[in-house]
């Protein structure tokens, strides 16, 4: 983005008095307060979807979302006429992004989780009396995991073949076994008759959730709590979103047991969480994902210069697993 493209700002009635860069785009700081000026990189039907799921939700109570702009002419997406980009403008705030070091903003992201929650849905009730169906696809939340484990066996064989082996891939080829195991039992858990049970429940009621809540998406204006792109928002069990937040804290504290009673009681105090959800939350956790996200990114990258960091990343989730077993004990998920 350079300072041409802001000559697309004239196709809307705002002033814009500072800017500077920021979340992926332009923070503009304007007589109608802070907004956010993107590139687009999706065909002009994906924000539109995106734009009913973020107004019904503020619509139903939950208002501190980023909801998008129109410009003069009514549209999401405008164009520069020079060079044909295209481009949004959300409403944004001037906010500071969740501090993981701080148990009270963990405390809030959660409880806030549980209330977006709740108006998604409200949000899906409107969705159903519409007749709409603006979410993307069922995820098939068993199946994803399926074709993780598969992935994590190809990464398997391939390292058990290869003859000259890095540093990397001779840590990798030490501890995969182990993990694959891991998967296995994760997805043999999902293939439960309950858990399938569960599965069929959210996909006809309709079940919404944020799909990519973790701590980059929750902003924190003074004690106003705001959750931002909802591009991933579709249609799944919500304790998925859960799931996926308090792992990304949790990987930070080593697998900390109270911090994750801390996370759950915050959730459970707002929206109570089912014996089915509870065990849900348990495979989940029990599958290996921060392993196979590194495996994962190496089998499909060029393997002839495995960056520093790659090797950091796995010497890190290799070291405290040891403590997340212990943690996946003390909650029965093992």
């Amino acid at each position: 983005m350079n300072e041409k493209s802001l000559d697309v700002l004239k196709q809307y009635d705002i002033d814009v008095y500072k800017t500077m860069r920021g979340r992926g785009g332009m923070l503009l700081f304007t007589n109608q307060g802070v907004k956010l000026f993107l590139e687009c990189n999706h065909p002009d039907k994906y924000y539109e979807r995106e734009d009913i799921i973020t107004k019904t939700i503020a619509h139903n109570g939950f208002i501190n979302v980023d909801t998008y702009i129109r410009n003069a002419d009514g549209g999401l997406v405008s164009e520069n006429e020079e060079d044909g980009r295209r481009y949004i403008l959300k409403n944004w705030v001037d906010a500071r992004e969740c501090n993981v070091n701080d148990i009270s903003d963990i405390a809030a992201g959660v409880s806030t989780l549980a209330r977006l929650h709740t108006s998604l849905d409200e949000a899906a009730v409107c969705f159903r009396e519409m007749d709409v169906n603006p979410v993307a696809e069922n995820m098939r939340l068993a199946d994803n995991y399926v074709r993780h484990m598969k992935e994590l066996k190809q990464a398997s064989n391939y390292l058990k073949n290869k003859k000259k082996k890095s540093e990397f891939e001779n840590i990798a080829y030490r501890n995969i076994g182990s993990f694959y195991s891991e998967a296995v039992n994760a997805v043999r858990k999902m293939s439960d008759d309950k858990l399938k049970k569960r599965f069929l429940q959210a996909q006809l009621s309709g079940e919404l959730v944020h799909g990519n809540y973790t701590y980059h998406n929750v902003c924190f204006c003074g004690s106003t709590v705001f959750v931002t792109n909802f591009e991933k928002c579709r249609n799944e069990c919500q304790i998925s979103d859960l799931y996926q937040f308090m792992r990304k804290i949790l990987e930070k504290y080593e697998w900390d047991i109270q911090t994750a009673y801390k996370m759950l009681d915050e959730y459970d105090k707002v929206k109570p969480v089912s014996d089915i959800d509870l065990e849900l939350l348990g495979v989940l956790f029990s599958f290996p994902e921060k392993f196979w996200k590194i495996i994962n990114y190496y089998y499909n990258m060029n393997k002839a210069w495995i960056p520093p960091k790659s090797v950091e990343k796995l010497k890190a989730v290799t070291s405290v697993n040891s403590r997340r077993l212990e943690f996946l004990a003390s909650i029965g998920a093992l």
